[in-house]
Order: structure tokens, then C-alpha cells, then sequence
């Protein structure tokens, strides 16, 4: 163990020891079961062997284990190698698009994987010491892995970029091409004006009113609680207003406070074909596109507060979709403050 690291040796790294370790407790055993004698030597050889015999089941068990986990994480995508990658509408523009001059990447591996025919130092990521994007150049941003933490950025960031424009939004993560050279891109305050104006371009393009401020909703409780919850309580929506613009849903909050931003969205899409769902979701039949506000500084999907405003985008999947559930998740009542269905034909 490394004398500066104050931590032991991770039980991964002793994956090694296993093998020499499974052929000496076999030859062990086989010889502890070919002792004769009696008395307590045969005691000990018995017990001997029951203690190689548990440890060998123990391996085999765990080597078992690990296979249905190994499985199961390509399916469910833990990793680079997972099935859910071949199904990645950002992944497959990648393929599709031959795409000139150099990527940033908030996940250089996994655009390097879309698209490994290309001249060497292509795919580059996008972090805070970027400091220059060529027009022409291309950014892709994977929704899941944005960290404002980690790579000094988010979605707002690039959107109010000057000279750099969406070419694709996509369910699992947005393109955008650089259309003049970009220098120093992560200025906060320099950018600020240009934050104001998207966001009042994102509200005049909303698109159609799905709830209104001023309406009420049915509560409703997954945990059973009706009397808790009351069965014919009205509550209001405490002022979120939704809208939805073709595959983009708008959420938006006047005045918004602090304690705003402390929400979460439910957000549920049922397919029309089953199997267009990615492999992981297809068991239980529905895509869950949930959300929390602050997850903006986390994941592509999610809010920002702008002066007394406050407001989010997701944006659905691109295939026919049956239905679709909308909501607002309360954490500490463990309840739906409210919740509807949107209409299977907008």
C-alpha cells in the first residue's frame, strides 16, 4: 500500500491472487482428504477440508456473481461496452455525421468510440482550460455525464456562447458547431447579457401551454398514505407553468426563489413500440426521464434561476410515443404535489 494514500488496497486489485489461490486450496483439500489416519489427525483433515471446501464454493459463488453483475451492467450501462450505447441517439448522429475538424467532449472516450476512423488528437475534451474553438469545430455534450464541478461548464454555458449554434438536440445529449472562432468561452459575467436573452428566447418559442400557474391538481401518494394525503385535497402548483415545443418540454417559474429550486419532475414516456425503448427500460416498459432542478449542474436535463426566474428544459426521445407523465415530486411528504397525462397526439 502506497505510504502517501490513506486507504487499503481496493479488493479489485486482488483479482490475481485468486487463481494461485483456488489451485493451492484444491491441492490442500486434496490432500487433507487423503490422510487415513484416525484419532484427531482425522478431525483435523476433516475439518480442514470443510474450510477448503467452503472457501472453494465461496469463489465459485462469487465468480457466478460476478458474471450476472457483468451482464447485467451491459445491459443496464454501467461502462463504456454497455448495450445502451448502441441505441444512443447522440452516439448514432456520431456515426451518421462525418464530421470535419475537431470534436470537444464533455466524453471524449465514448465520441472516440462512435467514431474511431479519424486523424489522431480529433476528439478533445471540453474543459475549463479551453480556451479557443475554431469555427467549424464541433461540441458534443452527453446529458449524463454534464458536471459543472468537473468540467467547469454547463448546457446554459455553451448554449449562450457567441458564435456557437445547436445543430442537433438530441434525448441523451445536444451538438452544437462553432460558427465564428470562440476565445476564453467560460466568462460568467461577460456572458451574462447573452444568458438574459436566451432565456427570453426560450420562453417566446415555449410553444403551447400544457399546465397553467393557476391551476390545481388532485394530490395523489405512492406510499400508500391516503389519509395522510387527504383523498379529495386540491392543491395549487405553487407556479410552475409547462409548455411543450415539438420534443422540448419548457418549465417555467415567476417569481422564483431560492426554495424553488429545491423541486423535482417526474417525467414518464411510454413508447407506442415497445422495443424502441433503450434495452435497459424495455422490462418495465416506460422511459424515466425524472429530474431534479439543480440537476442542471449535474446533468444536461434540468434548470437555472436568472434573476426572479427559474427554468428548465427536457427534452423527449425521438421515437412515436403513446403517452406521456408529467409531474412534481414532493422529497419530504414522499407524494405527487401534482401529476397529468399530455395528450398522445401532440
Amino acid at each position: 500500500v502506497p505510504l502517501t494514500l490513506g486507504e487499503g488496497i481496493n479488493s479489485r486489485f486482488l483479482l490475481p491472487v485468486y487463481v494461485p489461490l483456488l489451485l493451492t486450496a484444491g491441492f490442500l483439500l486434496d490432500r487433507f482428504l487423503s490422510i487415513t489416519s484416525g484419532g484427531w489427525m482425522a478431525a483435523t483433515a476433516m475439518v480442514s477440508s470443510l474450510v477448503g471446501l467452503t472457501a472453494l464454493a465461496h469463489i465459485g459463488f462469487s465468480a457466478r456473481e460476478n458474471l450476472r453483475l457483468t451482464a447485467q451492467g451491459q445491459v443496464a450501462g454501467f461502462g463504456y461496452n454497455a448495450a445502451r450505447w448502441h441505441h444512443s441517439e447522440t452516439m448514432n448522429y456520431i456515426r451518421d455525421h462525418h464530421i470535419e475538424g475537431r470534436i470537444f467532449s464533455n466524453q471524449t472516450p465514448l465520441a472516440w468510440l462512435a467514431n474511431r476512423i479519424v486523424a489522431p488528437n480529433k476528439h478533445q475534451g471540453l474543459a475549463p482550460w479551453v480556451k479557443r474553438i475554431e469555427a467549424g469545430e464541433h461540441i458534443i455534450l452527453f446529458r449524463e455525464f454534464l458536471n459543472r464541478e468537473l468540467y467547469g461548464h454547463n448546457l446554459m454555458d455553451i448554449r449562450i456562447l457567441p458564435g456557437v449554434e445547436p445543430v442537433a438536440e438530441l434525448a441523451d445529449g445536444v451538438v452544437f458547431r462553432a460558427t465564428a472562432t470562440v476565445v476564453e468561452p467560460f466568462d460568467a459575467k461577460r456572458q451574462r447579457p447573452h444568458k438574459q436573452r436566451y432565456v427570453q428566447q426560450l420562453l417566446e418559442q415555449a410553444g403551447e401551454h400544457v399546465i397553467r400557474a393557476d391551476s390545481t391538481w388532485p394530490t395523489n401518494t405512492w406510499d400508500g398514505d391516503a389519509e395522510r394525503a387527504g383523498t379529495d385535497e386540491q392543491v395549487a402548483r405553487a407556479g410552475w407553468d409547462v409548455y411543450r415545443n415539438g420534443r422540448t418540454l419548457t418549465y417555467h417559474k415567476q417569481p422564483c426563489s431560492p426554495d424553488d429550486e429545491q423541486t423535482s419532475f417526474l417525467l414518464q414516456v411510454i413508447p407506442v413500440d415497445p422495443e424502441d425503448l433503450p434495452v435497459h427500460r424495455q422490462p418495465s416498459g416506460f422511459d424515466n426521464l425524472d429530474f431534479y432542478f439543480l440537476d442542471f449542474y449535474f446533468r444536461m436535463r434540468g434548470g437555472i434561476r436568472l434573476d426572479d426566474q427559474c427554468v428548465a428544459t427536457a427534452q423527449l426521445p425521438d421515437y412515436p410515443i403513446s403517452r406521456i407523465y408529467i409531474g412534481r415530486w414532493l422529497d419530504g411528504d414522499n407524494r405527487m404535489l401534482w401529476e397529468m397525462e399530455l395528450p398522445a397526439n401532440q
